[in-house]
C-alpha cells in the first residue's frame, strides 16, 4: 500500500487535525470538541519521502490508534469520514 504525502496532509486537516510546522516535521494534532485528544502523527518536511509505504503507514496507524493498514488508507483517501474516525476512537474509549 502507498499514499502520497500531499494526500495524507490534506486529508488529516479535513478530518479535524490541527497542522503545526514548528519543527523539522509537520505535526498533526487531533482535536475533538475543541480540545486536543493526545492523538497525533507527523510527516517529514524533506523532499526525500513523497510517498508513504507500509512501514511508515504502519507507524502512523499506531499513532492514530487504528487497527490495520486498510483503515489508515481509508482515513487518508477519504472513504472514512471524520465522524467515522471519531466513532472508532470512542469505541476504543479514547474519546468521551
Amino acid at each position: 500500500m502507498q499514499v502520497d504525502k500531499r494526500i495524507i496532509e490534506s486529508s488529516l486537516v479535513k478530518k479535524g487535525f490541527i497542522r503545526d510546522e514548528a519543527t523539522h516535521h509537520t505535526y498533526f494534532y487531533h482535536e475533538y470538541n475543541g480540545k486536543r485528544t493526545g492523538i497525533s502523527t507527523y510527516t517529514s518536511h524533506g523532499d526525500k519521502i513523497k510517498t508513504y509505504v507500509n512501514p511508515l503507514l504502519s507507524m502512523m496507524k499506531r499513532q492514530l490508534k487504528l487497527d490495520n493498514l486498510y483503515q489508515i488508507v481509508d482515513l487518508f483517501k477519504c472513504p472514512m469520514s471524520e465522524k467515522e474516525y471519531n466513532q472508532i476512537l470512542k469505541e476504543k474509549g479514547l474519546l468521551k
